[in-house]
């Protein structure tokens, strides 16, 4: 059997720490400079969930007080 692939959005408000979260679960780095995200950026990493291969595809979006096309 081939690897899964798990999607996953990080949504929120501007400023609140998606990308922080992102690449602290992913790379177990921290960046202590703000740097906004435009549009729509993904990190993977591979795990394995009950035994399985999965590759977990990671997408940090940009804040927005309101995101019309996710509602």
């Amino acid at each position: 059997m081939g690897r899964k692939l798990l999607k996953v959005v990080i949504l929120g408000d501007s400023g609140v720490g998606k990308t922080s979260l992102m690449n602290q679960f992913v790379n177990r780095k921290f960046q202590s400079q703000y740097k906004a995200t435009i549009g729509a950026d993904f990190l993977t990493k591979e795990l394995e969930v009950d035994g399985r291969p999965v590759t977990m595809q990671i997408w940090d979006t940009a804040g927005q007080e309101r995101s019309p096309s996710s509602c």
